[in-house]
């Protein structure tokens, strides 16, 4: 094996295989993304190889850098920092000593796959000659359920690949390759999270945050803005609508009994962004509501809070726990954030006794005698528009 050896990035994904004729849209875009993730790293190229993606001939000493980006990219299933060598059994020998030599293990294995069946050894050949090889070489057992140190060897056409740190990805589908949604977002644990979501489903997410500034200070447009830029993160850029709801509110909190405020509160912010979404070419819009997490998010309010958007809503999250959610919060880094303190725009002005049942007869009869129209055609007017682009991981 040569003094300095070749390290390379193996990148594979799942779902995007099971595409039919429209694979190569999928695994196009895939590389494209991958590309602009890592595009202030070096490295000699990247290439599409037997359904894996190669990032050729790295440097070690970026190897932090390129997992923190690749971390990122939406249907990677997973990554492994390797070494690229011959496909002869005495070569992968010294290859696999030359991975480990400094590395601190108690136990180990072997991990072959042969994805070329024309090789004079099979996988469990390599398994057993490599494994024996490194056993004697460092004095250590072989672990094969639990070990300390797994020893990947990919055994390929034209060469093979040795690696030992496999770092899982969030699979799904690559970044925008469905089309719109609009997310409305708080600065909240749910919401990013939801977004997050159906990021990793594709959908290009825009998002739509309500504030009831200067009622309340502007702490959750702040954090708001802190979340963008980790979301963006993933999805490499993204377009935030700040709408100012306090008039609207006002006007609620005037006429509407105080048990419906949220769900009015709700009603309109729906409302808003269905007319923004219908304008801008957006299919969808998504929330971050959780079934009975809160008085809104009973099913007879949220069909209350529907009932004005002509665009289906989609809920991520309808089915989690809030365990759930704030584990994927703390994974996808918008839970330090989202519960940094803020004044929310409903929670602000939630009534000792909201409504938790609400009465689609009640509620279109309140409605008739809001005459809201001024107002909403004036917020509308008073929305700002601001862009986030995702700029790489620092070095």
């Amino acid at each position: 094996m040569p003094k300095n050896p070749i390290y390379l990035i193996v990148i594979h994904y799942s779902e995007i295989a099971l595409k039919g004729n429209n694979r190569k849209f999928f695994e196009n875009l895939f590389l494209n993304n991958i590309r602009k993730h890592i595009s202030h790293l070096k490295y000699l190229s990247i290439t599409h190889y037997e359904s894996r993606i190669l990032i050729n001939n790295i440097d070690i000493n970026d190897w932090k850098f390129f997992k923190n980006c690749l971390s990122k990219v939406m249907g990677l299933k997973n990554f492994t920092l390797m070494i690229k060598c011959k496909s002869d059994i005495e070569e992968l020998k010294r290859t696999a000593v030359q991975l480990i030599d400094n590395k601190n293990f108690k136990n180990f294995r072997i991990t072959a796959r042969r994805n070329y069946k024309k090789l004079t050894f099979t996988s469990q050949d390599a398994n057993m000659i490599i494994g024996e090889f490194v056993q004697k070489k460092f004095k250590k057992p072989v672990n094969l359920n639990s070990p300390d140190l797994n020893i990947h060897v990919e055994l390929l056409k034209d060469f093979s690949l040795i690696g030992n740190e496999k770092i899982n990805g969030f699979s799904g589908l690559p970044a925008n390759c469905q089309e719109k949604g609009l997310s409305l977002i708080s600065s909240g644990i749910d919401s990013p999270v939801a977004s997050f979501e159906m990021i990793k489903r594709g959908v290009i997410v825009d998002y739509i945050h309500f504030h009831s500034y200067p009622a309340i200070n502007k702490q959750s447009i702040s954090n708001v803005k802190k979340i963008l830029d980790v979301l963006s993160s993933y999805q490499l850029k993204s377009t935030l609508y700040l709408v100012p709801l306090l008039s609207i509110q006002e006007k609620i909190m005037e006429i509407i009994p105080d048990k419906y405020w949220v769900i009015f509160f709700r009603r309109y912010m729906i409302k808003i962004a269905n007319d923004i979404a219908l304008k801008n070419g957006y299919i969808a819009l998504i929330t971050g509501d959780s079934i009975g997490q809160v008085a809104s998010q009973t099913l007879s309010n949220i069909r209350a809070i529907s009932d004005v958007s002509d665009l289906p809503i989609i809920r991520p999250l309808s089915g989690l726990n809030k365990e759930d959610i704030v584990n994927r919060a703390t994974t996808i880094s918008t839970y330090n954030i989202s519960i940094e303190p803020y004044e929310d725009c409903c929670s602000f002005f939630v009534p000792p006794h909201p409504e938790t049942k609400a009465n689609m007869d009640i509620i279109n009869r309140l409605d008739k005698i809001l005459k809201i129209d001024k107002i909403y055609n004036k917020t509308l007017k008073n929305i700002e528009i601001q862009k986030f682009q995702y700029k790489g991981e620092s070095k």
